[in-house]
């Protein structure tokens, strides 16, 4: 079976970006037949540009601060507090901060090759087998469930659980639901990234 591990978040290891502009905490990364996969958290501290990743698609959600926004040549991504955007890695996107910085939840594929979501917890979710799995709880916990088992745990402010492999039915249950949107950053994240074959 798959290990299902839940750690610290502040026990990842800080990469400084080259530009200087911010730090991440690769959450958890993955390759198969040349094809990559990477979910991370990062700390963007300033303007200036993103790191340009051709052939990968993005898909970011703010979870701390009050959002960045992203502009090149052709077009403009806002990326908003616990609001999943995806955006396309190899565009040479240029960051201004709205009011401040930002704690940025990532998830980077290789196009065409992955599909990968985010949703927030908050109401009980369950996670079919098949994907890589990560439950990254910032501010505010939830519980887990094995479907057919008396496996259970609990995955707390500032920790997360991964699964880089699922392959079985895992419930996910939020300490506390959401009332309305006021409440979504006491709440955690599901990420989910499964091979794009696997919905042709």
């Amino acid at each position: 079976m798959s290990a299902i591990e839940v750690r610290s978040i502040d026990a990842l290891p800080v990469e400084r970006w080259r530009n200087g502009g911010g730090v991440t905490r690769t959450i958890a990364a993955g390759a198969s037949n040349g094809a990559q996969w990477r979910i991370s958290l990062a700390e963007v501290e300033r303007n200036g540009p993103y790191s340009r990743f051709e052939g990968i698609d993005r898909l970011s959600l703010v979870l701390r601060g009050a959002g960045v926004m992203l502009r090149e040549t052709r077009s403009t991504v806002t990326l908003t507090p616990f609001e999943p955007v995806e955006y396309d890695g190899s565009s040479n996107w240029q960051a201004t901060l709205i009011d401040g910085p930002v704690t940025a939840l990532n998830v980077m594929t290789t196009s065409g090759r992955y599909r990968a979501s985010i949703t927030v917890i908050g109401a009980p979710l369950t996670v079919q087998p098949g994907c890589a799995v990560a439950a990254v709880a910032l501010h505010g916990g939830c519980a887990w469930r094995e479907a057919a088992s008396e496996a259970r745990g609990d995955i707390e402010a500032g920790q997360f659980l991964i699964a880089a492999s699922l392959d079985r039915v895992i419930e996910l249950l939020p300490t506390a639901p959401a009332i309305d949107k006021a409440h979504a950053p006491k709440l955690p994240v599901l990420v989910t990234i499964e091979p794009a074959s696997a919905h042709d």
